[in-house]
């Protein structure tokens, strides 16, 4: 389930402890998983070109945005797991729930609305393949949110071994089919199928090992109807960190101008990709640590942000100008020729993966200092933000995206802080 987009959208549970073994092979099973994504990426993009390349991304992204908004039962999986092997709270009291049948509910909603999307697709920018496309996606989100429910068993239970092979498993049958794809010279279906292969683990690893099963029989500390209304918030908070960050490419599909040619456009976002992707991945991996850093101090406020926005800060300028100077010539020797953009293009691109870093910062510190409903109103007026100055600003398709994604978040951010700053004071903080 993890891949370099979902990856930096993807919310993880904290990890229990464990041992050596289970967590580094965890830490291996997700290296894989990004490596085999950024390989998935090459193959597709020298296979199609940039006219093409667009089309995959938006439906690729699409995917993993429902797939994010899916973590949320994984998420809630996971505490319930836990919480109860821990004993933290009483039994719970009315019917109990049973993780593959909510997984199934949940899938079938999902599949449902994508279904029921697909009159929208074409003003998106979705490629429907004449409908076939648009089954595959659904097909597909059933499966993710049943292996969500899996994944938040082996979580909650500390099954990290398991866990690791969910990730590797879910990585190599997308890589595998994608491989298959350009073998064939299928440059349409065939990388549809390979965007969702991945969501057929939670069914290879409930058949053939009896320690998935034993942890989706795993008890929960709540009862049905808790255990919803949780699954609902975390869903929610998920959705907008998903929209921005994986759904990015839909948006500026579907806000592609007639005088902003095919090709540019998927230049554009196979450079967004990749150029932010070495702030938010490591962000993303290190979500948990972060949030224990702002645990910790608490009692700064809103000061205790200033090192890690500086340090995100500092590595974006850096990666800015090595994108300007580099850049071109990378993406050159990676893909087709028709992908490389300016340096100054690249490096404007990079810098504003500042606006999604520093949203993620302040983002976990209200998630820290216990501002939900802060975190979330952040994401959204985010997410609000970067869709509009997309859509309203003049100018080609590139600089409108590097603008919208920095001012986008930068909205997201200003909301976090204000919060953060205005709970301070009201809890006796001193003042930055």
């Amino acid at each position: 389930m993890t891949t370099p987009a979902a990856a930096e959208s993807a919310p993880r549970p904290a990890p229990a402890p464990a041992g050596a073994g289970g967590l580094r092979a965890l830490t291996l099973a997700t290296v894989f998983a990004a490596a085999s994504g950024y390989l998935i990426m090459v193959i597709v993009g020298r296979s199609l070109g940039p006219a093409d390349y667009r089309l995959f991304a938006s439906y690729w992204g699409a995917f993993f945005a429902l797939g994010g908004v899916a973590n949320g039962l994984m998420q809630e999986t996971t505490r319930a797991v836990r919480a109860a092997r821990g004993g933290q709270s009483p039994a719970p009291f009315g019917p109990r729930v049973r993780l593959l049948p909510a997984g199934l509910m949940l899938g079938l909603g999902l599949a449902a609305a994508v279904l029921l999307s697909w009159p929208a697709w074409p003003t998106l920018g979705l490629a429907t393949h004449s409908g076939a496309g648009v089954a595959i996606m659904a097909v597909g989100i059933l499966g993710f949110a049943l292996q969500a429910a899996t994944a938040g068993a082996l979580s909650g239970t500390e099954r990290w071994g398991m866990y690791a092979v969910l990730l590797t498993v879910d990585a190599t049958l997308r890589l595998a089919v994608a491989g298959v794809a350009w073998w064939l010279g299928d440059a349409g279906l065939g990388f549809a199928v390979a965007t969702v292969a991945g969501t057929l683990t939670w069914a290879l690893l409930v058949a053939f090992s009896a320690a998935t099963r034993a942890a989706l029989r795993s008890a929960l500390d709540v009862g049905r109807s808790a255990f919803w209304r949780h699954t609902g918030s975390a869903m929610l908070a998920s959705a907008g960190t998903s929209a921005l960050v994986v759904g990015f490419p839909v948006f500026v599909t579907a806000t592609a101008r007639e005088s902003d040619s095919a090709p540019l456009v998927g230049a554009v976002i196979l450079a967004i990709t990749l150029t932010r992707a070495p702030l938010l991945v490591p962000l993303t991996s290190f979500q948990s640590a972060i949030i224990v850093y702002f645990v910790e101090r608490r009692a700064r406020g809103v000061r205790a942000l200033a090192a890690p926005l500086g340090l995100v800060t500092a590595v974006g300028v850096a990666g800015a100008g090595a994108a300007w100077l580099i850049g071109p010539w990378l993406i050159g020797l990676l893909f087709e020729d028709e992908f490389v953009l300016p340096g100054p293009v690249l490096a404007a691109l990079t810098a504003a993966s500042l606006g999604t870093a520093a949203l993620m910062i302040t983002g976990n510190a209200a998630l820290a200092f216990g501002h939900h409903l802060l975190y979330n109103a952040g994401w959204w007026v985010a997410v609000v933000a970067a869709a509009v100055l997309l859509l309203a600003l003049p100018g080609t398709v590139d600089a409108r995206s590097a603008i919208a994604l920095l001012a986008g978040p930068g909205f997201g951010v200003a909301l976090h802080l204000l919060g953060i700053a205005r709970s301070g004071r009201a809890e006796g903080h001193p003042a930055p």
